[in-house]
């Protein structure tokens, strides 16, 4: 009986050590010049936050679980640090001089250090050349939110080309932490008349209560400025029903916003009311803050919005506005399709 025991407990850490061997990542370090005896660890995908790693002369062993693919940098000092990915089962190996240093593993850090030893043997000239073609090249990359930290992100010059080169990337590096709060702050640099994002939109819904702004989320949003004393807008609002009609099964949304001052003109102009098309009101007209703040000159008008609530378009309609709705979702099913393939590859 109590071999029995043993043997249960036995093959019970042979299959524990197995499940860790699977799901774990584990880097191992060989790293002469290091300064301390201790590394700082920042993650910033998909997450941000701190970790230490403990040295013992230059070398250490670092495991973590991770759920997705993460992303962390080992900072030596302020101005150098190097990119980490991890992936569930891998195991990565950091050697060298701090001044220079070989990873060896794959996938994401394989083409990091591809790319680590491309750039040092650029001439300096060429530099950003070629980290404009790596980003370009490799849109669907991690490695890239290195590269456009390290070379784009003071660069104020260039706020009007890195913004055009994280459009170029694919959704899983725009969906990144810091791909979503840089992105705003390029946008705010290259348009300082009107903001490119909406923030809120305020208002009351035809039962009185206040429009929930916040709980629209993962779909493309319209938002249609109207009154119900301007004969063009409300002609607008009719043409609407067939878009509506287009985008029935769609993660599409309308939220017209009325410029109206009289409540009952407004609620007798605004029986479009359903999950999908959604009438607000203020009732302050022109002085609407959306209004003011995107410089709305005349009526009627629009604003098309991707899933981040960014404005991706101006004065669309009909047509034209049922196709662009449909080529971006089909774009984004394209997008999940390779993050999947992306997802099984990274495992091989």
């Amino acid at each position: 009986m109590r071999k029995t025991i043993y043997f249960l407990l036995a093959l019970t850490m042979i299959i524990a050590s197995c499940s860790d061997e699977r799901t774990n990542f584990t880097l191992k370090g060989e790293i002469s010049g290091l300064a301390s005896d201790t590394l700082l660890v920042y993650y910033q995908v998909p997450e941000y936050k701190l970790d230490t790693i403990v040295c013992q002369k230059g070398i250490f062993e670092y495991s973590i679980e991770p759920d997705t693919t993460t992303m962390f940098s080992l900072i030596f000092n302020a101005e150098q640090s190097l990119p980490v990915f991890a992936e569930k089962g891998q195991t990565v190996q950091v050697k060298g001089s701090i001044q220079e240093l070989e990873i060896q593993g794959k996938g994401e850090n394989k083409l990091m250090n591809e790319i680590l030893v491309l750039l040092k043997n650029t001439p300096e000239n060429k530099t950003m050349h070629v980290v404009d073609s790596l980003i370009q090249t490799n849109n669907e990359s991690f490695t890239n939110l290195y590269l456009i930290d390290k070379y784009y992100k003071e660069s104020q010059s260039s706020y009007k080309h890195l913004e055009e080169l994280i459009e170029s990337q694919s959704g899983i590096i725009k969906d990144t932490p810091y791909i979503m709060l840089l992105q705003p702050k390029v946008e705010n640099q290259n348009n300082t008349s009107r903001a490119q994002s909406v923030h809120s939109l305020s208002g009351k819904d035809r039962k009185g209560e206040n429009f929930k702004w916040n709980d629209i989320r993962d779909k493309y949003i319209l938002i249609d400025f109207w009154a119900s004393w301007h004969p063009q807008s409300v002609s607008e609002q009719d043409s609407l029903q067939s878009v509506i009609k287009a985008l029935k099964k769609e993660k599409f949304i309308i939220c017209s916003l009325s410029l109206d001052l009289n409540k009952e003109a407004w609620l007798k102009a605004s029986d479009r009311d359903t999950t999908q098309w959604k009438q607000i009101c203020d009732f302050n007209g022109w002085n609407h803050p959306l209004i003011k703040g995107q410089n709305i000159q005349s009526l009627p008008s629009n604003l098309l919005l991707d899933k981040r609530k960014r404005i991706i378009a101006r004065d669309i309609r009909g047509q034209e506005l049922i196709d662009k709705v449909k080529d971006l979702i089909k774009k984004d099913k394209e997008e999940e399709k390779k993050k999947k393939e992306l997802k099984k590859k990274r495992k091989l």
